[in-house]
């Protein structure tokens, strides 16, 4: 298997198409916590704190081994990143070439017929740092790598709605799945999942391996897994989420080919598969996104919402006006902190942990 790595900032792309041109996608999460450099901050202007990080570890040379790099136009904040590497990597200081997928949510025609000539272009991209070209053989092969992946991320989700799993276990194996090519990402989550096991069997009559107050995440992304933790020490578990670098990432998914099938087909069914994907906050309807939040807590059998918004990361706090009425028309809570500020998220996260205190312990919503 090809080693040659092609960094990802956004959630959309499609990996079947990297992995059928002979590269693995590495998403570049960036960091909860950390300094924000003021290069990076006079690079981007006002941005979320996260896209910054990402910016600064890139400059820091800390992915220099990637063979190219794809920024997806999914926020402000991704859009402004790609422009500034756009033009240092004309200047040489960033040393791999650097391309932009534009792919907007939604269905229609001519949307759809927009995202597919964007797949096409992205082939492309991936071929001329690779050398490979995407047929129908190596996309059948990517196919089949990224389903086995998709599998076992489906198997976390279900143990995880079970709370057999921490929901801090369930987003390191999206973090794995993630930046890791399928096989090693397996061979992670396996291990992860096997340590939360344990050494014997737990007894399926037994109270829950997770216990605690099961909550849903929405809000901004979670890069690592610092809020995860810190919720689930206090007493709940997370069962959920709709961020994209949790449930909502589009990993483990892709589109059946046939021996005569052209990567020109293939990049429209996965424009077709794009077009359904979950609603995000920055590129759809608020309304759409509270009917996806109140199926996806109903089913992950939540008791209340945490909503965890960065400051100038604003999508998730306009969706916020839909979510309250919604969510307490079906008597569930709502516990928000809005607009947290670069180095905010312990007191944001501690905030909402003393918000919900009193209702840790009590035995109706466990």
């Amino acid at each position: 298997m090809s080693t040659t790595r092609i960094g990802v900032v956004g959630a959309d792309v499609p990996r079947q198409i990297v992995l059928a041109c002979g590269a693995v996608p590495k998403r570049i999460l960036g960091s909860w916590t950390g300094a924000v450099s003021q290069e990076a901050t006079e690079l981007l202007g006002a941005a979320d704190a996260v896209a910054a990080r990402v910016l600064d570890e890139i400059l820091s040379g800390a992915h220099d081994q990637l063979a190219g790099l794809v920024v997806c136009n999914d926020s402000m904040a991704g859009l402004r990143v790609y422009y500034v590497l756009r033009i240092l990597a004309e200047r040489g200081r960033v040393p791999f070439p650097v391309h932009l997928l534009d792919a907007p949510r939604g269905g229609g025609a001519h949307r759809r017929r927009f995202v597919s000539h964007q797949y096409t272009s992205l082939a492309a991209f991936v071929s001329g740092v690779t050398g490979q070209q995407a047929d129908a053989t190596s996309l059948a092969e990517a196919a089949a790598r990224e389903e086995a992946l998709g599998a076992a991320l489906e198997e976390v989700r279900g143990r995880r709605r079970g709370r057999d799993l921490s929901g801090t276990t369930a987003l390191t194996a999206y973090r794995a799945a993630a930046q890791l090519s399928p096989e090693d990402a397996l061979e992670r989550i396996t291990d992860l999942v096997r340590s939360a096991d344990g050494p014997v069997q737990r007894d399926e009559s037994a109270e829950p391996a997770c216990a605690g107050m099961p909550v849903y995440l929405t809000g901004s992304s979670h890069p690592d897994p610092t809020v995860y933790a810190e919720l689930e020490a206090a007493g709940t578990v997370v069962v959920g989420e709709d961020h994209d670098t949790g449930d909502a990432a589009w990993i483990g998914d892709a589109v059946t080919v046939a021996t005569t099938t052209t990567l020109e087909e293939a990049c429209a069914l996965l424009a077709d598969r794009h077009a359904v994907r979950p609603p995000a906050a920055a590129r759809s309807l608020s309304s759409e996104r509270a009917s996806r939040l109140l199926a996806e807590v109903e089913r992950c059998g939540a008791a209340g919402v945490v909503a965890l918004a960065r400051d100038l990361d604003d999508g998730p706090v306009w969706d916020l006006a839909e979510y309250r009425p919604a969510l307490a028309s079906r008597g569930l809570w709502l516990a928000e902190r809005l607009r947290v500020p670069a180095a905010g998220v312990q007191d944001a996260t501690a905030g909402i942990i003393s918000t919900l205190s009193r209702d840790l312990t009590r035995k109706d919503v466990l």
